[in-house]
């Protein structure tokens, strides 16, 4: 009995030992879990809310696109985003962004308008700043399949099978344009485009008032405005940027200055369309300097941004201002108001998304013509993106402020040592007075 216990122990481990062996020679290697790194905002507030994180890859289902991300746009729109300054933004935490550049790196079933390779020019309701984003393309109904008559305007909506990826307006890239340049072009000239050409309606010998002129939509104004023929520009921006945007501007007025006393000097009767990104205050200050029949129009609202954080003291007075707005004295004095949101136009209001693309084959052929040309202040990468965003809020930037995310981190600068520089003096000291 002693001499076969242990016998029998051994012809038990001796099929365990051999079954692991098979099995560690059948098994597949697990392929790894491809990842994405993304910028999250996790909290409204600071930029401390603002972080790169990396997550696993979405995957591509039916109705969407992969967008491999060359570049991407920053505007006054993300910091107000990151605020929780607008209604339309949904909870913490989400991927931010609204324009990026990039490749069609993947297409899902039922897809036939893109392919693989396609450079394109993505729009969204955020989720840009990422490398793969992941979209359902909003495309164009043709009279077919509206139902549409030859002799009326087929509706465009968006056609989207039942998907999981957020909805995007998709673009094909302009030839001439380089990544950075487009991915910051959309946000800049379609607004641009619609302010001057299908709100405003700006002519020939109008007079024209824009706030912000350094910034993104504020260069791409003064670019097409040009385009349209004896208009004459007044803008208003900081003194250090007047230099950059003299080619512009016919009249540069320092913000720090009275713009209503500025714009009176040189023109006595008024301007006839005011084009402003602040509102607040300078709404009220603005209907006043328009002359019969003039043209005011919002297109933003960057005087509710005073800090890092909302400041609910500084957006309750701005509020109150444009609530002063009294439309009875609109009508006696025969003066427009309007709005315009590219975002709201798009993803919220149903648009024709016809126009969109209309206008954005006009500025291609623009483009393609050098007659209008995105100006790129800065360019940061993913790990830089507090900085880039700080630059916006100062409002230091002149035209727009751009995103890498192949771009690498500056590499950091060797310490300087000063223990030693700082004894050398002393030794010649110490031989001078000896």
């Amino acid at each position: 009995m002693a001499d076969t216990a242990p016998a029998e122990s051994n012809t038990e481990k001796a099929p365990a030992e051999g079954t692991q062996a098979g099995k560690e020679e059948e098994a597949v290697p697990t392929p790894p879990v491809k990842q994405t790194r993304s910028i999250y905002l996790t909290g409204f507030g600071g930029p401390k809310y603002v972080r790169l994180q990396t997550k696993e890859q979405k995957t591509v289902g039916k109705g969407e696109i992969a967008v491999e991300v060359e570049a991407c746009g920053l505007g006054f729109l993300d910091v107000m985003t990151r605020q929780g300054l607008l209604e339309i933004t949904g909870k913490p935490p989400f991927i931010m962004g609204s324009e990026c550049c990039g490749k069609v790196s993947e297409v899902g079933e039922g897809v036939t308008k893109y392919k693989v390779g396609d450079e394109v020019v993505v729009l969204c309701d955020g989720g840009a700043w990422t490398e793969r984003l992941v979209i359902t393309p909003l495309c164009e109904k043709t009279e077919e399949e509206t139902g549409a008559s030859s002799g009326e305007a087929a509706e465009t909506k968006a056609t989207a099978v039942a998907t999981t990826a957020p909805p995007a307006v998709v673009l094909p890239k302009p030839a001439c344009l380089t990544d950075v340049q487009a991915a910051v072009a959309s946000m800049s000239y379609l607004p641009a485009y619609f302010l001057l050409h299908r709100v405003a309606c700006v002519r020939p010998n109008d007079v024209v008032l824009v706030h912000s002129a350094g910034g993104g939509v504020g260069t791409a104004i003064g670019q097409l405005a040009k385009l349209i023929g004896n208009v004459k520009l007044v803008g208003i921006a900081s003194a250090n940027k007047h230099e950059k945007l003299t080619s512009l501007y016919d009249q540069l007025i320092n913000i720090n200055q009275d713009y209503v006393a500025e714009v009176k000097k040189e023109h006595p009767l008024g301007v006839t369309v005011v084009l402003d990104s602040r509102s607040g205050e300078d709404t009220n200050k603005g209907i006043s300097l328009l002359q019969p029949l003039g043209r005011y129009v919002i297109y933003g609202s960057s005087n509710f941004v005073t800090g890092d954080r909302k400041n609910l003291f500084s957006f309750a007075k701005s509020w109150i201002q444009m609530d002063r707005i009294n439309p009875l004295k609109l009508q006696e004095e025969s003066k427009v108001l309007g709005g315009f949101s590219l975002r709201s136009l798009i993803f919220r209001q149903h648009a024709q998304l016809s126009t969109i693309f209309e206008a954005w084959q006009e500025l291609t052929q623009l483009f393609s013509e050098k007659k209008i040309e995105p100006i790129v202040d800065s360019t940061w990468c993913f790990e830089e993106v507090k900085e880039a965003m700080q630059k916006l809020q100062e409002r230091s930037n002149i035209g727009k402020v751009a995103l890498n995310p192949k771009l690498q981190p500056k590499a950091p600068e060797p310490e300087v040592k000063t223990a030693d520089k700082e004894e050398e003096p002393k030794e010649e000291n110490k031989e001078t007075t000896s």
